[in-house]
């Protein structure tokens, strides 16, 4: 089996990477940029190849497709702004999350070797109004996104789906709760780290941190979400065109930081006094309602392998091993 991830070099296209190179499937990369090579190294033995070029690139999409023999597409290509890139630069996230989106669903009709597309949305086209029940459930909860990321997820949701349908293509969209773990780094792409890696990082460089509030939500750990992805890429059975992919039970920061002192005792995360003195950026201003995983879990019998404390010790031993080589 042959794989193209767009955004193949980001934090999500190394993570799916990662599983499926374990699983004996070929990976192509597609990025704007190589991932470091750090990274590119600590994969899993297999065939992966790193192609660059620009998202909204069809006839390069096309020709990618035809030399690799692809057999299935995950589409991860994005911009996720922050609020002062949303405000310099709207031209060019509306450009890359929505035209590229339509480039790579374009340039995926016309290649027949193409079996299924699986396009990656987001938690951010719900927005922030409570949900009718106690979670997201992909037939219930009415979207209403705020911010330019939300928009351009579900406006390229319901663009590729709608061209898949018009072509006879097997698309489906998995929307991701919000990540953390192995194989994130600063992308230049993606304008904020997750808290629990801004966290770590302050640890290893022996630098206390300060959190702006608890900040819960359904965290999903980056390898259960690549084991998510790769199961819904495989199963051919699937019932629905729209699947949430979150962690399923709420956990805070503070919780996070706990595991993290138990490696360095003398580091500490207090919760800041005033919004000034934290040094620990959130993407969400507060506590959002978890994704429901149910459509997930039965289609695919996935679940969440990774305790909050499982996650913690993995996520350090990989970061000791990436330091190493």
């Amino acid at each position: 089996m042959s794989t193209l991830i767009t955004g193949g070099s980001g934090f999500i296209g190394l993570a799916l990477a990662e599983q499926l190179l374990r699983s004996g499937h070929s990976v192509v990369l597609f990025d704007r940029q190589p991932a470091p090579s750090a990274l590119l190294k600590a994969l899993p033995e297999g065939a992966v190849q790193m192609v660059t070029g620009d998202i909204r690139d069809v006839a390069l999409l096309k020709s990618v497709m035809a030399q690799h023999s692809i057999d299935q597409v995950v589409h991860a290509a994005a911009i996720t702004p922050d609020l002062q890139r949303e405000t310099r630069d709207a031209s060019s996230v509306l450009g890359v999350n929505i035209n590229g989106s339509v480039a790579l669903v374009q340039a995926c009709t016309e290649q027949p070797s193409v079996r299924r597309v699986l396009m990656l949305s987001s938690v951010a086209v719900y927005g922030f109004a409570p949900p009718p029940g106690p979670t997201y459930r992909e037939d219930q909860a009415w979207p209403q996104p705020t911010g330019l990321y939300g928009i351009s997820k579900l406006a390229s949701e319901q663009i590729a789906l709608r061209m898949a349908e018009l072509h006879g293509l097997d698309l489906r969209v998995a929307r991701l709760g919000p990540v953390f773990g192995p194989w994130e780094y600063a992308t230049g792409v993606r304008d904020m780290l997750s808290p629990h890696t801004q966290t770590l990082e302050a640890a290893l460089e022996q630098q206390d941190a300060c959190l702006p509030h608890s900040l819960q939500a359904d965290w999903i750990y980056s390898r259960d979400a690549a084991d998510a992805l790769a199961r819904l890429l495989a199963c051919t059975t699937l019932k629905h065109r729209l699947y949430n992919v979150g962690g399923e039970v709420q956990t805070d920061l503070p919780q996070w930081c706990a595991h993290l002192s138990e490696r360095w005792p003398n580091w500490s995360a207090p919760l800041a006094q005033r919004p000034e003195d934290a040094t620990v950026r959130y993407g969400l201003p507060g506590t959002r309602p978890a994704l429901s995983t149910e459509r997930l879990r039965q289609d695919t019998d996935w679940s969440p392998a990774h305790s909050l404390a499982e996650a913690a010790t993995d996520y350090l031993h990989w970061r000791s091993q990436i330091t190493a080589n």
